[in-house]
């Protein structure tokens, strides 16, 4: 029974803590979810989507209301001269337009108005007062610079290309982001294992000295081995300090990187710094060409201002506009007589027409031109120039990375035969067999090995998490 009551007291203080606990995932999660350029980062993304759908703004309807209530009494109306002392009216238009993707553009109009005319002659009695109203419908469509959509067709490809390399540059910052982030997690828990493995050459020291001590004062060493293995522990005590203040600002960078407020406790992080990942892992697609992040966006930079300067080109086209429209009249004693006959047809007036626009090729328009062609041109050569950079990069990545992987292999082997070295140098001290200053080697050697085993993981670590810059694009 007190056994089983200790195991619950231990099981509730540890509890808290292991509840805080965070692997590499859920760290970055963390960090996804809190950090404020993150943030940033995915509202921008959500504005650049925005931004595209307001690209259409010009197909959006346009509704159109008008009212008006006019007094005339100027010498110059033109009634005047038929005896009337002054004229009034009052009236309203209603309109609604649509431009469509296909370049159509078709507008319904509704008006009404009541004119009067007081002391005009009696021989024109019939404007003395009267009403009018119409309804209309009039439609045009581009037969050259926007045949049936197809400047519309071309904005919308660039407005699609200009999208996605605005929305990949953000992706690429925040993959900027959690790549230091997890460089911060690995140099956090390397020195954690920097400072437990100085904390153990420390205590390693200390056996030393006291073996030492007893040495000395059974006569079967000099002092002056007392004073080196003393030298020993002091110069591991000023390592640990060293070690500890790195583990300190490795704390914070987590801190930072988490945003924790100074109340907010870390919480622990958990991780095996000796389990490689294979570069491809960490690389965004899961087949293709292996290209740098930053070089395919600049891949669909060119392709955006390819097609800007092909829009600029369309723009200064020649226009041919065929338009067309219909229209009511009715006349009547006064508005609601006119209004009430909006739809009759005996009076219609037709029209139908064909505009021609040409701008001259002046220097001024051929600048314009060839502008946005030399801003494309550019643009291609930078995108050549980043995909041979990525190509070069990911070849050199891998490069570094075996090269690394044979170091970490080989500085394995070091720490093993270091360690057995120097346990057997211990023995060999123990049985009066070796100087201090041997085991004082044996043992420095030993620690220096494990700490570099541990620096050259930690740095696999972070080269791995480099992959994370990197994209798999199936070419078309």
């Amino acid at each position: 029974m007190l056994m089983t009551m200790k195991f619950l007291v231990a099981l509730l203080i540890v509890a808290p803590s292991c509840s805080f606990a965070m692997n590499l995932q859920e760290y970055l999660n963390a960090v996804s979810s809190k950090h404020k350029t993150i943030q940033s980062l995915d509202v921008q993304k959500e504005a650049a989507d925005l931004r595209k759908e307001a690209g259409d703004i010009s197909l959006v309807p346009v509704l159109q209301a008008n009212a008006f209530y006019s007094e005339d009494k100027s010498p110059t109306n033109q009634w005047v001269s038929f005896g009337a002392d002054e004229s009034k009216s009052y009236g309203g238009t209603l309109g609604l337009s649509k431009s469509f993707s296909s370049g159509t553009n078709v507008a319904l109009s509704a008006q009404a108005a009541e004119f009067q005319n007081p002391g005009l002659n009696p021989l024109l009695g019939d404007f003395q007062k009267f009403g009018t109203g119409s309804l209309g419908v009039s439609i045009s469509q581009s037969l050259w610079k926007d045949f049936f959509g197809e400047a519309t067709r071309m904005r919308w490809a660039t407005q699609d290309m200009s999208n996605a390399a605005e929305k990949g540059s953000y992706d690429l910052q925040k993959k900027s982001v959690m790549v230091q982030a997890e460089m911060a997690f690995w140099d956090y828990l390397y020195s954690v294992e920097n400072v437990s493995i100085a904390r153990d050459s420390l205590e390693r020291s200390r056996r030393i000295e006291t073996w030492t001590r007893r040495r000395v004062n059974d006569g079967i060493s000099e002092k002056a081995d007392l004073l080196q293995s003393q030298a020993l522990v002091a110069s591991r005590q000023l390592a640990l300090i060293a070690v500890e203040d790195d583990l300190a600002s490795a704390k914070q960078s987590l801190r930072d990187y988490l945003e924790l407020e100074p109340s907010e406790p870390l919480p622990a992080m958990t991780g095996d710094i000796s389990k490689s990942r294979p570069l491809s892992s960490m690389v965004d697609g899961s087949r293709g060409r292996v290209v740098a992040l930053e070089a395919y966006l600049a891949s669909l930079d060119a392709k955006a201002k390819e097609l800007a300067a092909r829009q600029v080109d369309e723009n200064y086209k020649p226009d041919l506009v065929l338009s067309g429209s219909y229209q009511t009249n009715s006349k009547e004693n006064d508005l609601p007589a006119a209004a009430q006959k909006w739809g009759d047809t005996n009076r219609p007036t037709e029209k139908i027409g064909l505009n021609f626009t040409y701008m001259f090729d002046t220097d001024v328009k051929e600048a314009a031109r060839n502008s946005s062609k030399k801003d494309a041109l550019a643009a291609k050569l930078q995108s050549e120039r980043k995909a041979l950079e990525s190509e070069s990069s990911w070849v050199e990545l891998n490069r570094r990375y075996s090269e690394l992987s044979k170091r970490v292999e080989a500085a394995t082997q070091v720490v093993g035969l270091q360690e057995s070295r120097a346990k057997a140098q211990a023995d060999l001290f123990n049985k009066g067999r070796s100087i201090t200053n041997d085991v004082v080697n044996a043992e420095e050697d030993a620690g220096t090995a494990k700490l570099n085993l541990s620096r050259l993981k930690s740095e696999q670590r972070k080269m791995e998490a480099q992959g994370r810059l990197y994209i798999a694009i199936e070419d078309k």
